[in-house]
């Protein structure tokens, strides 16, 4: 769009030079007035819609700027989840390892993990260079059944018990009964109705 703009501005100056370059012939004419007038006309249109264009350029460079500088945060901010996450799994106590008790009721204790559940949690995303999955990579997906999630790791707090799931579900049992949640968010919703 720039470019255009650009080339329309430059057409209409060399229209407006021209105008002005016949009338200096017929200048005591009527004739010669009138091309004196559209040539500067011209001259002056031409000069607007450079002016434009080159601000049409200048937007394009800055919006294109803004883009990268989001593209930028985009991939701090998933790398530094990525970092956040690693962190995370290497905090969470091995197979084999005692679970501590909590410092007070409401802070859970830590949770025995089984081994094999970090790997099969990397597994379930296989494509991790950004390209598109193939066509038979889906009908792969789409013909395997979905199995049953695994038991990632269990600990009680509280007088409860939990276990927590490789889909991300929580299953808690305490003494008003057993209860299923789809994730963590809609446990700690649970919590926190129960206690308001």
């Amino acid at each position: 769009m720039a470019i255009f703009t650009l080339v329309l501005g430059l057409l209409f100056v060399a229209a407006g030079a021209g105008g002005l370059v016949a009338s200096f012939d017929l200048l005591p004419t009527e004739i010669g007035l009138l091309y004196a007038a559209c040539g500067t006309m011209a001259l002056c249109a031409g000069a607007v819609t450079l002016a434009i264009g080159a601000l049409i350029r200048r937007f394009d460079v800055f919006a294109a700027a803004m883009r990268g500088a989001q593209n930028r945060d985009a991939r701090r901010s998933s790398s530094t989840a990525t970092d956040e996450a690693v962190a995370s799994r290497e905090s969470q106590p091995r197979h084999g390892d005692e679970a501590k008790e909590p410092a007070s009721a409401d802070e859970p204790a830590a949770i025995e993990v089984e081994p094999n559940a970090l790997a099969d949690e990397d597994a379930v995303n296989e494509n991790r260079s950004g390209h598109p999955p193939t066509i038979a990579a889906i009908e792969r997906a789409l013909g395997e059944r979905e199995a049953a999630p695994k038991l990632v790791g269990h600990y009680s707090s509280g007088g409860a018990n939990y276990k927590i799931f490789s889909d991300g579900s929580i299953e808690a049992e305490t003494e008003n009964g057993a209860f299923k949640f789809a994730s963590m968010s809609d446990f700690k919703a649970y919590l926190a109705g129960a206690r308001g």
